[in-house]
């Protein structure tokens, strides 16, 4: 970090334990909502009030497709997972990287994000059924109880206000805003002038606390979402709209800033992408709704995001897990979807701009979409799918596009992530992934967990856990923490050849190990020959002293993986693929490894939380120098 960084953390350190909570202030009259969120003509009501009834019986979905059963009344303070509260702690002193202290933070978080009161207010606006909103007041009473300002840990991160600020936007147009049932008589008026301050207090909270610095990425953009819509949906007191004016001037410049020309999200981190489009596609839809204009340069990089969503996509939907991914979402319209994230923002991309052939081949998705685009969104724009990124640093390979026979892949040659500490981002410098058929077959293995396990949160972060090569037993970037990396590998991409035939012809090298005694390099080439059916990846490691040299290649859970002589033989919906490696050190190994333990290798992560046992083939060799060539080969 930056000295200036240094003094900004210390000074936050400082505010957060003698900071007080704003004086409250009485409210202008609150106007009736200007709603950008509304019931679509054709829904399936029963699966809204269905899960409505499952949320009054204390099963709640967090994260996308997990439920958790929690006691009633609902202890907001309380991980679901593990039990702990730290309801009398002050936010200051919660230990959110603890999870023998706090629990499970993300867990708390995603709970106390609110996305179950949307379904709540959707199953009331679509049935008129009174008591999914008493469910809903009751809930909102009892967070307020719990909740004050500065105590446990749904005050540490002023990023959940942002977030959770934007489902209570949501459940305010639903229920229709101050003229809300739950609202009326004395104790109702009392309720309304309880949310009124805690909103107050978040956006103030938000506003004097925004994430700056190495922060300053997709925490920021959730900070400045909720602080404009909150703006808007409550316009109630001149300070907060005063701060709904900046929030969405800088929205304007961080899309950005944090989003490549070629629409490419710049922490690296592909679940992100579809996390920070739904942010500024809800700040778009709520400033259209209050006659507020977002830039034709806001809406290009949209649509950019949307065409490297679809250039990334596999037949049905499957999208590289690169990088960190919470499996979080910004709002769940649609409670019982299907739908995986790059699908829903592709839906939601179809109907911004009009262009319904981005989805007409994706099932799932479209429902939830529909619930932004009431007032249809008039904008156009010329963006197709693309094969190379080269501002984002990925180049993709594809053939038989949509057919059984489709193969579709992904070269990392960008950097490793945002900003001074990258966050988000892995060490995955050169690696490649393949689907076949829609089947992803040499996969990344995604994120896991944040901080549950600090062992298995460096595996699925660090080289041997990528389809790259490793020297020395050592991640290409060295990392810091966490969430930081300390010295980064640089990536220079040094040549690109395509054929009119869809081949691939590509060289390029890193610098991550130059930082060893050993001052390793490692040079790779990967060509796609569609014609030949065969994928070939040559990787050069050059050194000054011997080092242990390794190449990784993961396999989804889902495929069969069988060894044979020189490599393994795969097997996916009826396809045979081999994967053969020659190398030219002598006395190499080659092993085919699931679930090992220490040190973890052999692992797989679907979404947050989980984790599963999947293959992983092991070239191993010592030496200062070798040549390993990779053939990956199909019928």
């Amino acid at each position: 970090m930056e000295p200036a960084e240094i003094g900004w953390h210390l000074r936050r350190f400082v505010r957060q334990r003698v900071a007080h909570v704003p004086r409250k202030a009485a409210a202008d009259e609150v106007p009736p909502p200007v709603c950008w969120i509304q019931p679509p003509g054709d829904v399936q009501v029963a699966a809204y009030v269905k899960e409505a009834n499952r949320i009054a019986a204390g099963e709640i979905k967090i994260f996308r497709g997990d439920y958790v059963q929690v006691a009633l009344p609902i202890e907001w303070n309380r991980c679901p997972r593990t039990g702990l509260d730290t309801s009398r702690v002050p936010a200051h002193s919660v230990d959110t990287q603890d999870p023998s202290k706090v629990g499970y933070i993300k867990f708390i978080w995603e709970l106390n994000r609110h996305l179950h009161w949307v379904t709540l207010a959707q199953a009331y606006a679509l049935s008129g059924e009174r008591e999914h909103l008493d469910v809903l007041a009751v809930q909102l009473e009892s967070w307020l109880d719990q909740c004050p300002p500065g105590m446990g840990p749904n005050w540490t991160s002023v990023h959940e206000h942002g977030l959770r600020l934007v489902n209570w936007s949501a459940v305010w147009q639903l229920i229709g805003g101050r003229e809300a049932p739950i609202f009326a008589g004395k104790a109702g008026q009392r309720l309304l002038a309880r949310l009124l301050d805690s909103i107050r207090t978040q956006v103030l909270s938000i506003a004097a606390e925004y994430s700056r610095y190495s922060s300053a990425n997709n925490h920021l953009i959730g900070e400045l979402t909720g602080v404009y819509i909150a703006s808007r949906t409550w316009p109630c007191w001149p300070e907060v709209r005063r701060e709904g004016i900046r929030a969405l001037r800088q929205l304007e410049r961080q899309i950005q800033l944090q989003t490549t020309c070629d629409g490419v999200n710049r922490e690296q981190a592909f679940g992100y992408l579809s996390t920070v489009f739904d942010m500024f596609v809800c700040v778009e839809r709520c400033a259209r709704a209050h006659g507020d204009a977002v830039s034709a340069a806001y809406m290009d990089r949209l649509a950019a995001m949307c065409m490297f969503a679809r250039s990334l996509m596999a037949r049905g939907g499957a999208v590289p897990r690169v990088g960190d991914s919470d499996s979080g979402q910004l709002m769940r319209l649609n409670p019982v979807s299907l739908a995986c994230e790059h699908v829903s923002m592709l839906q939601l991309g179809a109907l911004l701009f009009n262009r319904p052939e981005w989805v007409a081949d994706l099932r799932h998705g479209r429902e939830e979409a529909q619930w932004l685009f009431a007032t249809p969104a008039g904008h156009a724009t010329d963006r197709v799918p693309m094969l190379s990124f080269p501002d984002g640093g990925y180049e993709l390979f594809e053939a038989d596009v949509g057919l059984p026979t489709e193969i579709k892949g992904l070269v990392d040659v960008g950097p490793l992530g945002y900003l001074g500490i990258a966050a988000h981002g892995h060490a995955d410098a050169l690696q490649v992934c393949m689907a076949m058929g829609g089947r992803p077959i040499l996969v990344d293995p995604g994120t896991f967990s944040y901080w549950h396990d600090a062992q298995l949160r460096a595996y699925f972060r660090g080289t041997a856990a990528h389809n790259t090569a490793r020297i020395g037993e050592c991640d290409q970037s060295q990392s810091g923490g966490p969430f930081m990396w300390v010295r980064k590998a640089h990536v220079k991409l040094l040549n690109v050849e395509r054929e009119a035939d869809g081949g691939l012809d590509l060289s390029a090298e890193h610098d991550g190990y130059r930082r060893l005694a050993s001052r390793f390099s490692h040079w790779r080439r990967v060509r796609f020959e569609p014609v030949n059916r065969r994928l070939t990846i040559e990787d050069r490691l050059r050194g000054e002293s011997e080092e242990t040299l390794e190449i990784h290649w993961h396999f989804h859970p889902e495929v069969e993986v069988e060894r044979c002589d020189g490599g393994v033989e795969i097997r996916s919906s009826g396809r045979i693929l081999r994967l053969l490696l020659d190398g030219d050190i002598v006395g190499a190994s080659l092993e085919l490894i699931e679930a090992q333990e220490t040190p973890p290798l052999g692992w797989y992560s679907r979404r947050f939380g989980h984790i599963e046992p999947s293959r992983v083939l092991r070239w191993r060799a010592r030496g200062a120098k070798a040549r390993v060539v990779t053939r990956v080969e199909w019928d």
